[in-house]
Order: C-alpha cells, then structure tokens, then sequence
C-alpha cells in the first residue's frame, strides 16, 4: 500500500503542473467511486488530493457505500482533514479505514 507522505507530496506537485484545462478534464473522471477506490488502493492519504475534484460531484454516482465509509469521507472533506493535516482528524479516518478494510488492499 502506497500511503507514505513522500508518494502524496509527489503527487500533489505533479497535479500543480497541470493547466486549468487538464484539471477540469481531471475532475470530470475522478467519480466518487473512483475516489473511493484510489482511497481503498493507496490509503486515504489520497483523499487529500481527490477531495478537490469530488467535492461537487453527485455523490449517489459512488454506489452503495458502507455509511461508515460515507461518514469517513465526508470528514475528510473537512478542511481540517486536507487543508490543516489535524492530527486527530487524520488519525480518526485512517483507522476508520483500517477498521473497514483490514485486510488492506484487495
């Protein structure tokens, strides 16, 4: 599983290189769902980066979600979580995600 800080930070900056247009273009594929499943494959550090293009999206295009893993991203739309990096709130959603996905990645 790839949720070490270094691999977010590199994609972040790999995201600011790209033009206004290829950001929209981003943002219109990046569903909830495939938020949802980067998240479950990377680690919900990724959700740091994936808020931004979801955040306007219908969110009944994700599927069914577990409500607990609703409630875990919905927190991590919380500025607090993928603006300000609050370490309780970091914390609360990653071992909410453990606690969903124990196993990891499938």
């Amino acid at each position: 599983m790839y949720n070490d800080n270094h691999s977010v930070q590199t994609i972040a900056e790999g995201l600011q290189t790209l033009s206004p247009a290829e950001l929209q273009e981003l943002d219109d594929i990046i569903t909830p769902r495939a938020a949802i499943l980067l998240s479950k494959a990377f680690g919900p550090e990724i959700g740091e980066l994936l808020t931004p293009l979801t955040e306007n999206d219908d969110q009944s295009a994700a599927g069914k979600i577990n409500p607990r893993e609703e409630d875990l991203r919905q927190l991590m739309r919380d500025p607090r979580y993928w603006r300000d990096h609050d370490p309780q709130i970091v914390d609360t959603v990653s071992q909410g995600f453990r606690e969903l996905y124990p196993g990891g990645a499938a």
